[in-house]
């Protein structure tokens, strides 16, 4: 046990430069070659909003685009509330439900990568989302558009956030 204690001691105190940047660089390499790339993150965040879309637009429709036409959806629940807030409800469950998947597609590493770029993959998605939502319908105003990338961002922030922070906020209510 003393021996240990006198090499690290002793590796402590050594102030070669040689040695130390070699160890330092060593391991910076190695976890430069372990962490995910951002492509490989924004592949499968590309993966998982595929299949949110899916889910999303066969259960609610998007500014009139969905996959079934089945009469009643969400979209009529959310009108109930709110035609004002209809499109910030389905953006928030759009895109919710798009996090919701990539937690639990990613692993720890990837799911942290894409938190430190959290701001950019929420915004980048919802715009590309909402431009091709404007693209294919004829509904899209500037108002909605508004209003709906509100509730997306809002409803992928939620997604985001971690438990301590919810808790905090339902015990400061």
């Amino acid at each position: 046990m003393t021996d240990l204690k006198k090499d690290f001691q002793s590796f402590a105190e050594d102030s070669s430069p040689a040695g130390s940047s070699f160890v330092l660089n060593k391991i910076n390499s190695t976890l430069t070659e372990e962490l995910p790339s951002a492509w490989k993150v924004a592949t499968k965040l590309g993966a998982a909003h595929a299949v949110g879309t899916a889910l999303t637009l066969a259960s609610c429709s998007q500014f009139g685009v969905t996959l079934f036409n089945t009469g009643h959806d969400l979209m009529h629940s959310f009108m109930n509330i709110s035609e004002t807030f209809c499109h910030s409800l389905c953006g928030a469950y759009y895109l919710a439900a798009t996090f919701l998947l990539a937690r639990m597609i990613l692993n720890r590493e990837e799911w942290l990568v894409l938190l430190k770029n959290r701001t950019l993959s929420i915004a980048s998605v919802a715009l590309v989302s909402l431009g091709v939502f404007s693209a294919v319908s004829h509904e899209v105003t500037w108002e909605s558009a508004l209003l709906w990338f509100f509730g997306a961002a809002l409803g992928a922030e939620l997604m985001t956030v971690r438990k301590q922070a919810l808790k905090r906020l339902f015990l400061s209510i």
